[in-house]
């Protein structure tokens, strides 16, 4: 279906007016820092592209080919990334589906690697500075044991 403008009910023909309908229908709250439609075109890449899907079946895959010892490293820029790669590798961590409530595994699942370190390593106050695009940047490190 073709997406219809608020005004005048015609179709939009051009990303400046999906963006201009965007910031007429936004709170001015929204509109004070960058335009809000940035976020709504990140969304739309991001559902166009099957990003989610993408980064969740890639990050497995890579995970499989890793050697004994072997580490994977990601960078993720928002939390949606950073959620996908926090799960996973917590997956692989502990893999046990077992009741909390049983003394021992039973299931016989082992770890497979452990994130090193435990939480995201983020950027320096100095490199933020010096690139003011790495200031949502997580680096996640997965090693292979």
């Amino acid at each position: 279906s073709i997406a219809r403008g608020i005004i005048n009910n015609r179709p939009i023909e051009t990303t400046l007016e999906l963006a201009e309908i965007i910031k007429e229908n936004v709170p001015f709250s929204y509109r004070k820092d960058k335009h809000p439609a940035r976020k709504v075109f990140q969304a739309i890449r991001i559902e166009v592209n099957d990003e989610m899907n993408v980064l969740n079946d890639s990050l497995r895959q890579a995970l499989e080919l890793l050697t004994l010892n072997g580490r994977l490293c990601v960078i993720t820029f928002h939390s949606l990334e950073d959620r996908i790669v926090k799960t996973i590798y917590r997956e692989k961590e502990n893999p046990c589906t077992c009741p909390p409530e049983f003394p021992v595994c039973v299931c016989g699942k082992v770890p497979y690697g452990k994130a090193t370190p435990r939480k995201a390593i983020l950027p320096s106050p100095e490199e933020m500075e010096e690139n003011s695009r790495s200031k949502s940047a997580k680096l996640r490190v997965f090693e292979r044991i």
